[in-house]
């Protein structure tokens, strides 16, 4: 069958243009995640005290700094000490809540779900804050109640230590943790623990010889992806180990390229960024074999199968006890939050004080010129960058699966290329690259910040959208005279359209709660709410800063939880269809 040469003329236009915007989506996607590492790079191997691209001598004499410093061998001894016990007590918490929830049948399933999956709404910083004001060791409303309970003279709590660190690291990553491994437990075919109790084997032995090996790859692979955002995390190490003096990689380089006194050092800055990434790396490798190996381990096939909740019975009450517990400890630090933001200055919650409360911290907050700019900053910052994070990911995830060739698969490592990298060394980089450029001190340099740091889950959660989705669909709408932005806003995106929403929300609640970007980009033009709470806590001003942080989580709660009941009811609603 032959074509006309008006199809054939068709036909190379619209392949013209789909090799366009391959090549735009290439230099955009390039710009923003190899211009800033190339600057890094340049950095690293400059002149010590000089900018990048000021000096064209190159040396290794910050690799030689970084290498020789005693306390380097410490800096990586804590952040792996601080990333592998938080990783090891959130997830034991995490996978202990997700086993109740989907594979037992106690009561309030749904709503424990919904309140993990809220808590992506309230930033490492608010907790970190709530937490501090909870154990400080001088006025600490658990010291004080511990104290006169039971007669003691010193504190037996404080922050300010590793271990508090990684509790309360370990405790703000329970929710992440739980949304990666409930779907583990929900997807696993109980028919492989009913074939082992059919033969006689206890419930121990089907725990120890069924459940577990079919459980451990998956863990596995979620624990070393969760691992790598730990030992790239920025915010309570800042905030809780910089008091405690317990320096770790991420902080080391923000202290070095904006120190508190003193010129910044950039080039060691970066000689300390180019080895966390090559960390990062070498552990998204590392990441990537064991997630191979987890193939071998698949047990959902085409059959149709419902999870058998266990029983509980007498069980139940401790079980209970367990997520209330859990669910308690979470909102203490946002309840001391709010306390405080009602007093004129921080007191310790006893009754008397009751009669004081009132909203004054928040009119002052409101009123203030520089916090309307920085929540007009956040506004701007999370719409933005979650609209382009989201549209860019959907053409470079269509584009990758749609295109053959060297081109494709190079956007495609390119997009995904940010998951390995540490978001302070993205900040510092993005610093450098815009440090004498119209741009710097704007709120756009935030937005192309958080734009390449969160372009690989976008890409990763619309990949997976458009895989499902068949190439006739669209040949069709072709065939039917459709150009492909018809096609694609017309069939490809009201089939998506569930994906598009919740990967929106997700860049929203992140960029909203970063303090990565913001402090180390901090400007008085470009300041947001997050970086507010930071300043204000410091100055000391901590009702206001408490005041900030339960409207930033207020806001946040009022965006996310309504939608995710809303998509939830449509699940639940297409289920039962």
């Amino acid at each position: 069958m032959g074509y006309s040469a008006s199809q054939l003329r068709s036909s190379a236009r619209q392949f013209a243009s789909q090799n366009a915007l391959l090549i735009g989506v290439l230099v955009i996607v390039g710009a923003l995640v190899v211009g800033p590492l190339v600057v890094l790079l340049v950095a690293s191997v400059g002149k010590p005290g000089t900018l990048p691209f000021q000096t064209t001598t190159l040396t290794l004499e910050n690799y030689w700094t970084v290498l020789k410093q005693p306390h380097t061998l410490t800096l990586v001894r804590n952040t792996f000490v601080y990333a592998f016990s938080s990783v090891a007590f959130g997830g034991c918490v995490a996978v202990a809540l997700a086993w109740l929830t989907e594979r037992t049948d106690i009561p309030g399933r749904t709503t424990t779900r919904v309140l993990l999956f809220s808590w992506m709404a309230v930033p490492p910083l608010v907790f970190g804050y709530g937490w501090i004001l909870l154990i400080n060791p001088g006025n600490g409303a658990l010291n004080v109640a511990l104290r006169s309970l039971f007669g003691l003279e010193n504190a037996p709590l404080t922050p300010y230590s590793m271990l508090s660190l990684i509790v309360i690291s370990g405790l703000s990553l329970v929710p992440t943790a739980f949304v990666m491994t409930s779907g583990l437990l929900r997807n696993m075919d109980p028919s492989l623990e009913d074939s082992a109790f059919v033969h006689g084997a206890s419930r121990f032995a089907v725990l120890r010889k069924v459940t577990l090996p079919l459980l451990t790859p998956g863990l596995l692979s979620t624990g070393i992806f969760l691992f790598i955002g730990m030992v790239q995390t920025f915010d309570l190490p800042l905030i809780i180990g910089t008091t405690a003096q317990i320096p770790v990689l991420s902080t080391r380089i923000y202290l070095l390229a904006l120190p508190d006194t003193g010129a910044p050092n950039y080039g060691l800055a970066g000689a300390f960024g180019m080895f966390l990434l090559l960390l990062a790396f070498g552990l998204m490798w590392i990441y990537f074999r064991v997630t191979r190996v987890t193939e071998k381990f698949r047990v959902v096939t085409g059959r149709n199968f419902r999870p058998r909740r266990v029983k509980l019975g007498s069980w139940r009450g401790p079980a209970l006890l367990f997520v209330g517990c859990y669910l308690g400890v979470m909102l203490l630090p946002l309840l001391i939050l709010l306390w405080t933001s009602l007093l004129p200055f921080y007191r310790v919650p006893n009754l008397a004080d009751l009669s004081t409360i009132s909203l004054d911290s928040y009119r002052r907050v409101l009123s203030d010129v520089s916090i309307k700019r920085a929540a007009l900053n956040t506004i701007i910052l999370v719409l933005s960058s979650a609209t382009l994070v989201m549209t860019l990911a959907c053409v470079t995830s269509w584009l990758t699966l749609r295109t053959r060739g060297a081109a494709g698969r190079l956007v495609d490592v390119l997009s995904f290329a940010p998951n390995a990298i540490p978001p302070v060394v993205m900040a510092v980089a993005i610093l450098l690259l815009f440090l004498k450029s119209p741009l710097y001190g704007t709120i756009w340099v935030l937005v192309a910040g958080h734009v390449a740091t969160y372009l690989a889950f976008g890409t990763r959660t619309m990949g997976g959208a458009f895989i499902q989705i068949h190439k006739d669909l669209e040949n069709a709408a072709i065939v039917s005279g459709a150009g492909r932005l018809t096609m694609f806003r017309r069939v490809l995106v009201p089939l998506v359209w569930p994906h598009i929403v919740n990967g929106w929300l997700w860049v929203v609640a992140h960029s909203a709660r970063d303090l990565t970007f913001p402090l180390i980009l901090l400007t008085t033009a470009n300041i947001v709410i997050s970086a507010s709470i930071y300043v204000r806590w410091g100055y000391p001003d901590h009702p206001a800063a408490s005041a900030l942080s339960i409207l930033l989580v207020g806001s946040l709660v009022l965006l996310v939880v309504p939608i995710q009941l809303y998509m939830l009811r449509d699940k639940q609603a297409e289920a039962v269809k």
